[in-house]
């Protein structure tokens, strides 16, 4: 009941900070209804002997629309111009006592209503955001096996290979500020887009820092204002001397494209000065831009997560990165993530029913294992997921390692522990179950006589 009356509170207060002309519109209505009401009914203008209150709609419409405290807010107008517009006569407590507890019915109906929209729209937002990273991995990954098989033969390292080696390079950076690793970026982006001259621009402080972050090419003389930089970073999209409405503009560049996350937040711009004629295709410019928004994303992803890779220094970066995406969710919505840890004791079967769990996670959640200390752990992200959620995860792992091995999870060695993100201090709690795991391993076993 407190955390309903509180969530009741919080929307009330978000109510309190709207705009000035949901204000406005809060005492225009029912003025509005009020003049209407001295035009055509100047003996009566409230209605108060009408077989219906029509006055009211207008303070009711304003709470349906913005909530209860504007409603209250033109529910008082009316009551105002009472002794002005009807002089004399006694204020009726039936009429005005009816009219403001059907607005605080309409306001209290307005505000849950609204909380599950703000729920719903977040619970969207954080899956669109998901969704787009999914999309990205999928196509670099297409991609990736499209240009295996090219250039195999020709090139001594894969993309796949190169990406991990970016992906190596950012782990061991430790800078968080601009855009880490960019020269090494850079090299990457020549050698698999064919790029001849490149520089990498720092987007700060909602401008381009004009002294470029990494260059490649013979030519270090680049405008920040060029046509093609201010296209890519006001419509935040990959442009080149072919887009149609840059076609008659005098640019020294070919490609700009923006380096943005994917939650929509730009860290900088790529702009190609100089590349092989029949390496500008469409293909190339797609590699381009799915490359260009990996790297923002990695940076990104180590830049939010470095206070909870502080605490735990072997969580893998993009765990920590889904973790405080959920923790805002759950902050902003009420909606709750979990958390599930499994230790695996040792045993003789211990790696082969810790390969056959980790084969079995679902696609939606985030994944940490664990295999260098004795006791494995498996701590699994599970987005969005109340109790039932969990209940049924464990049941299927308990299934799974019943069919497989003909064991219960406490005959193979499995113990698990669930930590939902409602709590403020989840981290801590796995940090602690983690830190309480390696202890009792490394505790020297007794053996009874």
């Amino acid at each position: 009941m407190l955390k309903l009356a509180n969530w009741e509170w919080q929307a009330h207060l978000v109510q309190a900070r709207q705009p000035w002309w949901h204000w406005t519109e809060a005492v225009a209505m029912p003025a509005i209804a009020l003049a209407l009401g001295v035009y055509f009914w100047p003996a009566d203008p409230y209605g108060v002997t009408a077989t219906f209150p029509w006055l009211w709609l207008a303070p009711l419409l304003v709470t349906l629309r913005y909530g209860m405290l504007p409603g209250l807010a033109a529910s008082a107008v009316l009551l105002v111009c009472w002794p002005i517009l009807v002089r004399g006569a006694p204020v009726p407590p039936g009429y005005f006592i009816g009219g403001l507890i059907m607005v605080m019915i309409a306001g209290q109906y307005c505000s849950a209503w609204r909380t599950r929209v703000r729920r719903v729209e977040e619970l969207n937002l954080y899956l669109d955001e998901r969704f787009d990273r999914l999309a990205r991995q999928h196509h670099l990954l297409r991609l990736s096996h499209e240009r295996l098989e090219q250039n195999l033969i020709s090139r001594p390292v894969t993309l796949r290979d190169a990406l991990a080696r970016l992906r190596g390079l950012l782990d061991e950076n430790h800078s968080r500020g601009g855009l880490p690793v960019g020269q090494a970026f850079l090299d990457f982006m020549a050698q698999f887009c064919q790029l001849e001259a490149a520089a990498l621009f720092e987007w700060r402080n909602g401008k381009l820092v004009e002294a470029p972050a990494a260059l490649i090419g013979n030519d270090p003389h680049y405008r920040c204002d060029d046509a093609l930089l201010v296209y890519a970073i006001r419509h935040r999209a990959l442009c080149h001397i072919q887009t149609e409405t840059l076609e008659s503009t005098e640019t020294e560049l070919l490609v700009a494209v923006p380096l943005r996350n994917s939650v929509g937040t730009t860290l900088g711009v790529l702009a190609i000065k100089r590349m092989p004629f029949f390496a500008l295709n469409d293909d190339t410019l797609q590699m381009i831009s799915v490359l260009s928004a990996y790297y923002a994303e990695q940076v990104s992803v180590r830049k939010l997560a470095a206070p909870l890779l502080e605490a735990l220094p072997d969580c893998p970066a993009s765990f920590a990165y889904e973790l405080f995406n959920l923790q805002r969710v759950q902050r902003e919505s009420g909606l709750t993530s979990t958390i599930v840890v499994q230790f695996f004791r040792s045993s003789a079967q211990q790696h082969d029913i810790f390969n056959a769990v980790l084969r079995s996670q679902r696609g939606l959640d985030q994944i940490w294992a664990i295999e260098n200390q004795p006791t494995h752990a498996l701590i699994t992200l599970m987005p969005l997921s109340t109790v039932k959620v969990v209940d049924g995860y464990i049941a299927r792992v308990e299934t799974l390692i019943r069919e497989r091995f003909g064991k219960t999870l406490a005959q193979a060695g499995i113990s698990y522990h669930s930590v939902t993100l409602s709590k403020p201090d989840a981290w801590i709690q796995l940090q602690g179950l983690l830190r309480e795991n390696r202890s009792i391993v490394s505790q020297p076993e007794k053996v009874a006589a």
